[in-house]
């Protein structure tokens, strides 16, 4: 089965990968050589999740509870169905705890955003988002593709200006988290292919969602990005989200990165696939 979303050829190269002047999981700046390979020129969207569903009948992880033995350690309530879903604050609040803005909420996936009364009736081009690793690994399979490596996404995001799509990238515009110029309720996911895309042809490489790779990530953490515990194992996202924010975790970079559990969801994540030969 192959997907809808249209795919950029990128040559094989060698680029300078890593940051050795931002957060330190950066670290080191290196030369990385790359293979010629193809990418999703968008991540996919609703749309295109909503056809891998229908014809597959594959249900996320984040419409199943979780099974203990089968997952890394997290609170109790994160067992249920559902996933974490964003929410402003109504007034300024302390930037070190996550739990603030982050709520698990039963019933949020992929096809309900913020909750069981919600949906995405108007989103079929926005990124699909509560989508865990597993998920976008299946997804990817039914289509005949694969995930990214780390190395392959940073390289397609160094090609070009990644972030230029006409307005800059979809990130956080205002006083974190509870003041947004941008909009004040959701979605706060653009269209997948908004904007101006890059000269390679590729959109929203930066910021509106994060996005998986297929690679660990070294260590694990808790994230300024996820709520406050740190799995044992965790998967390598990329790119920033709409929560990035000048004042707070300034990770739309392409050298960006955090780890998350790849069984667990969220709604600022999403993914894009490769083809490589």
């Amino acid at each position: 089965m192959t997907a809808n979303c249209p795919m950029v050829t990128l040559p094989e190269g060698r680029f300078l990968m890593g940051s050795n002047e931002h957060y330190p999981e950066e670290a080191p700046a290196r030369m990385v050589a790359v293979e010629a390979f193809k990418i999703d020129a968008y991540a996919v969207t609703n749309d295109d999740f909503a056809a891998f569903v229908a014809d597959s009948g594959y249900v996320t992880t984040s419409e199943i509870e979780l099974f203990r033995e089968e997952t890394s350690s997290m609170p109790d309530a994160y067992y249920q169905a559902g996933s974490l879903v964003f929410r402003m604050t109504d007034r300024p609040v302390s930037l070190t705890n996550p739990n603030q803005w982050w709520h698990f909420v039963p019933g949020a996936n992929w096809r309900h955003p913020e909750g069981p009364e919600s949906n995405i009736a108007s989103r079929g081009d926005h990124p699909v988002v509560h989508v865990s690793q597993i998920d976008a690994l299946a997804y990817a399979a039914w289509a005949g593709k694969a995930l990214p490596s780390e190395a392959q996404w940073e390289y397609a995001a160094n090609c070009g200006d990644a972030g230029d799509n006409g307005l800059g990238p979809n990130i956080w515009r205002g006083t974190f988290p509870h003041q947004n110029s941008r909009t004040s309720q959701p979605p706060f996911t653009i269209a997948s292919a908004a904007g101006k895309a890059t000269a390679e042809g590729l959109f929203n490489m930066l910021g509106n969602v994060w996005e998986w790779t297929c690679d660990p990530f070294e260590k694990a953490t808790a994230s300024c990005c996820s709520a406050k515990f740190a799995p044992l194992v965790q998967m390598t996202l990329k790119g920033g989200s709409y929560l990035c924010a000048e004042s707070y975790c300034r990770r739309y970079r392409s050298a960006a990165r955090i780890g998350y559990d790849p069984r667990a969801a969220t709604g600022h994540i999403g993914f894009r696939c490769v083809v490589s030969w």
